[in-house]
């Protein structure tokens, strides 16, 4: 089975309101494939940028969501996945399809009670390699609104640091997130990454029994998928 093809990905917006679909657009779209070393940008061009048009932009970011099995944001689920749904609809450009999402923020919010489930915060407290940059929030976005591509070259770098954080903060909430979907057919490895599996106890559901076991590679626990026979 090949592996799973897992893209973390993050978008930046601009405009009136650079929250709301209808009254922005977006400007970069950040990503990285998890076998890849690097992120990468897909910036809106100086044309397109003058004409507040994200079309060709939402083309490229749409066929790159549509290739993944699984997709990771921060905070995604509720701003980033909208807005570009948003997007689409207003470009008359066709749906990306149901992908199965992981969000990093909605993950610490329920495995932990932290202080705060920004992406800096954690980044922070777990100590993480990939730190998130610090905000460039006015200037930049003022500059790009007035055609400036040296301020959105710098963006497009602040984007790709976001990127490499939340896919850093994927992997290390990973073996915590009981709602992870299977991404391995193989019942006998663990379902997350593929690893090898150690037995230990056992998994109640309901009135029936299975055998429970955690991952030696990644740590997830799981269960078997029949339960124990009586």
């Amino acid at each position: 089975m090949p592996e799973p093809k897992i893209l973390s990905f993050d978008c930046e917006t601009a405009g009136v309101q650079a929250l709301k679909s209808d009254l922005g657009f977006v400007i970069l779209f950040g990503y990285k494939w998890a076998h890849e070393k690097k992120a990468h940008v897909l910036a809106i061009s100086r044309e397109a940028l003058r004409r507040f048009d994200d079309r060709e932009l939402l083309i490229k970011a749409s066929k790159l969501l549509t290739e993944a099995d699984l997709i990771v944001g921060h905070f995604a689920s509720v701003f980033d996945r909208r807005f570009i749904q948003g997007r689409l609809l207003i470009n008359n450009l066709s749906p990306i399809p149901a992908v199965k999402m992981r969000d990093t923020c909605m993950i610490a919010r329920s495995v932990a009670n932290y202080s705060s489930n920004r992406l800096k915060h954690l980044a922070k407290i777990l100590h993480l390699k990939n730190e998130k940059h610090d905000s460039l929030w006015p200037a930049a976005w003022f500059q790009v609104m007035q055609g400036d591509m040296k301020a959105l070259a710098k963006m497009a770098e602040y984007c790709k640091g976001d990127v490499l954080a939340v896919e850093e903060l994927y992997f290390r909430l990973r073996p915590f997130d009981n709602a992870h979907p299977r991404l391995n057919g193989d019942r006998s490895k663990c379902g997350v990454c593929g690893g090898n599996v150690e037995y230990r106890g056992v998994a109640y559901v309901n009135n029936n029994r299975y055998r429970r076991f955690v991952c030696k590679k990644c740590k997830h626990w799981g269960r078997e998928a029949n339960k124990v026979k009586e």
